[in-house]
């Protein structure tokens, strides 16, 4: 962890040129700092400076005098501020030229650049922001959907937490109980098992199985999907991957196997951002190098999360995409039946129930084809209503070792009294706690909290 006695400053706004460019200060020194860079247009700075008010003036090199950019800055006094800690921002114009220059004289001043998260690393430190809502600012940050920016305002609110509060409150009570069991054997007759068992099971079990099958149902809406378009070569794959992108992404020629490598690119399919991966043919082949991107078709195929397969409606249907129809029976997948512009030698119905006829050259059931990979990456489960809060990855793991161990100590409740051994319930209870503490924060080791930190931005 960084020292919190430290002066940061960072950007806080996206590199390149702008409309206002920020530089953001945080700490015991920030005043210091601002009122030595800032020149009030109105005259000098009344000492303490206004806190929360926009002041129009200039920054300035304090070694020559000279203007660097005309600004609006903000003096924020802790601790009513994000980091909880004093805060000045100087807003000015976007250029780089400038945002760099004013965080230099910031860092000559006696400031440290700050780390990535660590504006909101404080504010959690300061107590201001729990380690879900942490979370919940890096996910609103990088949300490229409406359904992802709505689960990540959820989380910043703090509704994982409320729903995880009583599920900590829980499992402190029966820990309480069985560690009085441990220390105090002589006052303690014996362990209501049957009773500590069920209320684990209702009150603890339960309710992490329910935020753990919701993430299941909406973890597409969170972090995205995975489609991968696959097919015999000369299906029409990169073509119709150029369709759903709209632009001319991968390369098209009548040549078969064109496709070496995998090309993958960004789209919003039914609400969900996608990956949508455009791979080589698959077929045996005797080029090397063909090959290889066939393997690698099949390796991008196996983590989709769902599979486009491409057919030639203009061609019979061969052995090949009968291969691929049964590599990827057992896998949620929309098939497409591709280049219906051209004269049909099959029946789509008939041969392979549930396949979209499209297009990719005339545009034709394109939105058909979209709106039947939305139902394929959400099982058909509607967007997030708002407030409605769905685990990370990293959180559900936690929950997932939480439950785990909680319900080891239930099984080990669940016995005769004479035969329950509180050393070793007490011994699951306190991981089923620490588990618990990777999400909600109680307790959280600082390797973990560094790792959710370190995916922020720098400024943030």
């Amino acid at each position: 962890m960084f020292p919190a006695e430290d002066t940061i400053a960072a950007i806080a706004t996206a590199a390149g040129p702008g409309g206002i460019g920020i530089v953001r200060l945080s700490g015991p020194r920030a005043w210091e700092v601002g009122r030595r860079l800032f020149r009030w247009r109105r005259g000098p700075l009344p000492d303490p400076p206004p806190s929360g008010r926009l002041l129009y003036g200039q920054v300035v090199d304090p070694a020559s005098g000279e203007a660097v950019d005309e600004v609006l800055c903000a003096f924020f006094r802790a601790p009513h501020t994000y980091s909880t800690q004093d805060t000045v921002e100087f807003q000015g114009h976007a250029g780089p030229a400038v945002t760099r220059r004013v965080l230099e004289l910031c860092l000559e001043a006696g400031c440290r650049l700050a780390a990535p998260g660590e504006f909101t690393l404080r504010a959690f430190l300061g107590g201001r922001i729990s380690l879900e809502q942490a979370e919940a600012v890096a996910q609103l940050v990088a949300a490229q959907s409406r359904a992802e920016a709505r689960l990540a305002l959820g989380a910043l609110a703090g509704g994982l937490g409320r729903r995880l509060a009583p599920v900590r409150a829980a499992l402190v009570r029966a820990a309480a109980a069985v560690e009085a069991a441990v220390d105090f054997p002589e006052e303690v007759a014996e362990i209501a098992g049957a009773e500590l068992a069920r209320m684990l099971e209702q009150e603890v079990i339960a309710p992490l199985e329910d935020i753990l099958q919701a993430r299941e149902r909406m973890r597409v809406y969170r972090e995205g999907g995975v489609v991968v378009l696959c097919g015999r070569p000369n299906v029409g794959k990169s073509s119709l991957f150029n369709a759903l992108l709209q632009e001319d992404r991968a390369i098209v020629t009548s040549r078969p196997g064109t496709t070496r490598d995998a090309i993958e690119e960004a789209v919003l399919i039914g609400g969900v951002v996608c990956r949508l991966v455009d791979t080589a043919g698959l077929a045996d082949t005797s080029d090397e190098v063909e090959a290889l991107g066939v393997q690698l078709a099949r390796q991008r195929l196996s983590r989709a999360d769902v599979a486009l397969v491409v057919l030639d409606r203009s061609q019979p249907l061969s052995a090949g995409d009968r291969q691929v129809l049964a590599a990827t029976a057992g896998m949620p997948r929309v098939v497409a039946a591709n280049k219906a512009e051209l004269p049909p030698a099959w029946e789509a119905a008939r041969e392979v129930p549930g396949a979209v006829e499209v297009s990719a050259r005339t545009g034709m059931g394109l939105e058909a084809l979209r709106e039947a990979l939305g139902r394929a990456l959400t099982g058909g489960s509607p967007e997030p209503a708002p407030g409605e809060v769905v685990a990370g990855a990293r959180q559900a793991g936690a929950l997932a070792r939480c439950r785990r161990a909680t319900a080891r100590a239930a099984r080990g409740l669940a016995v005769p009294a004479a035969e329950v051994q509180p050393e070793l319930v007490s011994l699951e209870l306190a991981e089923a706690l620490a588990a618990l503490g990777e999400v909600d924060g109680q307790g959280a080791p600082e390797e973990v909290i560094a790792a959710v930190f370190d995916r922020f931005c720098v400024g943030k």
